[in-house]
């Protein structure tokens, strides 16, 4: 059975994690709105090289999907609630 800590830290975990992923989300579509292009050109922002070839752009998607998995498995890691009985199939 779940004990009143583990409910209440499940309560808090939840929130915290989804505002530092919509955070980090929103900073991602600001820079590449309005930071990226200039004129129709890449200036800069998510436009400009990171590594083998790749724009920011890209690395910091994927970062951002590899994230999301991150966000997920703390979750997972940290807020597990036990259950006293599974329920039943009814046959």
């Amino acid at each position: 059975m779940a004990t009143s800590h583990q409910l209440s830290r499940r309560r808090w975990l939840a929130p915290v994690l989804f505002w530092i992923y919509t955070v980090s989300y929103v900073a991602f579509v600001v820079a590449a709105a309005f930071f990226t292009f200039q004129n129709g050109d890449p200036v800069g922002g998510l436009a400009k090289p990171a590594f083998a070839g790749l724009s920011f752009g890209v690395v910091a998607g994927f970062a951002l999907i590899f994230g999301a998995f991150l966000l997920a498995m703390i979750y997972t890691l940290l807020g597990p609630i036990d259950q006293v009985d599974p329920p039943k199939a009814n046959r």
